[in-house]
């Protein structure tokens, strides 16, 4: 089952009895699921069948000698989309003195056959209430730094919460990202922690979130790093591993600046799609971070336990009974046995029914949702034809100011004179156009392409985006053809691809900036079958293996599902081949390591 979900929190010791309250927690989010789930025993391990279509199962380990206690709780649930799985570990070890663990997982198997090549569904991935409400009975932490459930507010005239977030953000130990907000000039602190609690309830436990009022943003302004700036009416995203010497650190953490934040707010009021685009990058980092190594060790040892309790019989959670009947063969039974019978029958439907309001108001949510991401993407696209507009009304302008020029000069055939035909390839429709004019080897000199499976590109083909990602692909290869052009053009300038972008030279080719990815994260580049998916080939003068790990993509959409990427490998300037190698084309690589 894939992941779609994680939150690792740790508690300090001393606290109270952890297994106790988390085993309070988890009844607590059962028997809102139910009357059946309260039934559930944490003191035990066993199976419970608590519907038709739902099924929990208990693993307790005791250990009073070492003072261990594992816990975990594993339910399933049979619903139209996928099988999901939620897992509630508490781990109680004195190894770890002084502190507790305890993590949430959450997998969704989709339904059919040919899962592994068909474009997965999109599914509506919203953390299990069990989270919120353990963060809320916990003294949760993540690294040394609190984990809160809702966005916590930070005001200048405490220098201690001041001084806290500060040392959040440069936390090593760090695993989840942390979200720094400040209010626009028209909505005050309190509406606008409101505001992003809602936005970010699809991150609760895959991030810390804070509020600053301004006397606050003046004083954590000043001990962040060049160019980490906490944006008023804006949001900053810092992930793990905050580089505080270091400003090309700067683009590794999302920002959401105010004029985007303004375009999706009423006041204090925030569209949904802030929150999925908020949540895309935290889920991804939290999905990332696996399991410290000695819980690793002990996840291992639980499912093992759980497929021996697995392998039980389930507990029923009633039992019928049967009295001795006065005539052999003939059972007769109890009228209370019948009657709780009907109301555990007339209870199964009741939850068939409650389940079936809760899909249809998940797919209510999820095509909300889809519909916030196309006016998004739609919002995008506006930008950029307006960016064109503006671009070719200056150009137009520029061509009628030369003429005038020329013509001013006495040039008077030349000002007059129709430009030349251009003799440039117009932008490919389609894929296999697509594939002709890259592998044709004229049309882009500077780039060459090393592709060895164009399986992958004609996999964007059949898509009712084809004709969007074709162009966002011409657009990439023409900006990295002119980049090479003008290192060549430019020697010894040293401007990487994205300080490029950034400054837009006149008569080079650009894409906007926010489509650059210039690296892939620390998981991906040390993780050995991440990292091979991302070896492509190059000619031997440039690697003698024939390979290079490509990290630098392209993003060609950020929408669910193939989301395709174009990887490149810029080998340019003295004692190289001033060449751009183009090494993959299609849908968007795995980033986390499967069984």
């Amino acid at each position: 089952m894939p992941l779609v979900y994680r939150t690792l929190v740790s508690v300090p010791r001393g606290g109270g009895d952890l297994v106790a309250a988390t085993s309070g927690v988890l009844s607590e989010w059962l028997s809102k699921r139910g009357t059946s789930g309260g039934r559930v025993d944490f003191s035990v391990s066993g199976r419970y069948e608590l519907s038709n279509r739902s099924r929990a199962l208990v693993v307790r380990h005791d250990n009073p000698e070492e003072g261990l206690v594992f816990l975990r709780l594993t339910t399933e649930s049979d619903k139209p989309d996928a099988v999901w799985r939620t897992v509630a570990t508490v781990v109680v070890d004195p190894e770890f003195s002084p502190r507790h663990h305890v993590w949430i997982d959450m997998r969704a198997d989709p339904h059919g056959p040919g899962e592994e090549t068909a474009r997965p569904p999109k599914l509506d991935v919203m953390p299990p209430e069990a989270a919120r409400m353990l963060l809320e009975a916990v003294d949760a932490h993540d690294g040394g730094h609190p984990m809160p459930a809702e966005p916590r507010i930070v005001r200048g005239r405490d220098a201690s919460l001041v001084e806290g977030l500060v040392s959040a953000i440069n936390d090593p130990e760090r695993r989840m990202a942390l979200v720094a907000t400040a209010p626009p000039e028209d909505v005050t602190v309190a509406d606008w922690r409101t505001a992003m609690a809602s936005a970010l309830s699809r991150c609760t436990g895959m991030c810390a979130g804070y509020v600053l009022d301004r006397a606050a943003l003046e004083r954590v302004g000043g001990k962040l790093p060049e160019g980490l700036d906490i944006p008023a009416g804006g949001v900053r995203t810092f992930l793990p591993g905050v580089r505080t010497d270091s400003a090309a650190d700067t683009s590794r953490h999302p920002r959401m600046g105010p004029a985007t934040l303004d375009t999706a707010r009423e006041r204090e009021r925030i569209r949904s799609w802030v929150g999925a685009t908020l949540s895309r990058e935290i889920r991804e980092n939290a999905l990332e971070a696996a399991l410290p190594e000695p819980l690793r060790a002990i996840d291992a040892f639980l499912e093992e336990e759980a497929r021996e309790v697995r392998s039980r019989r389930a507990r029923p959670l009633t039992a019928p009974r049967l009295l001795p009947s006065p005539r052999i063969g003939q059972p007769h039974h109890d009228p209370a046995v019948a009657a709780a019978q009907a109301r555990e029958e007339l209870e199964q439907q009741n939850q068939r029914l409650r389940e079936e309001v809760t899909r249809l108001g998940a797919r209510v949510t999820e095509l909300s949702e889809e519909r916030q991401e196309l006016l998004a993407e739609s919002t995008d696209l506006s930008e950029e034809l307006a960016s064109a507009r503006e671009q070719l009304r200056a150009s137009r302008h520029e061509a009628r100011w030369l003429r005038s020029k020329a013509h001013d000069a006495g040039l008077f055939r030349l000002a007059a004179a129709p430009a030349p035909r251009d003799t440039q390839l117009p932008p490919p429709t389609c894929v296999s156009g697509l594939l002709e004019q890259i592998t044709d080897g004229s049309a882009l000199p500077h780039l060459f392409f090393t592709i060895e499976d164009h399986d992958s590109v004609y996999e964007l083909s059949d898509s009712r985006k084809e004709g969007l990602w074709v162009t966002r692909a011409w657009e990439a290869l023409l900006a990295l053809n002119d980049y090479a052009r003008y290192q060549f053009d430019n020697p010894g300038s040293g401007l990487g691809f994205h300080s490029y972008l950034r400054e837009t030279p006149d008569g080079y080719q650009v894409i906007p900036v926010k489509r650059l990815a210039s690296q892939e994260s620390d998981y991906v580049r040390n993780r050995g079958k991440l990292n091979e998916k991302r070896m492509f080939r190059v000619p031997e003068e440039v690697s003698p293996d024939g390979r290079v790990p490509m990290y630098a993509h392209i993003k060609l959409d950020t929408e669910y599902g193939i989301c395709p990427r174009l990887y490149f490998y810029p080998h340019l300037g003295p004692g190289t081949t001033n060449r751009v190698y183009v090494g993959y084309l299609g849908r968007h690589l795995p980033v986390q390591q499967s069984n």
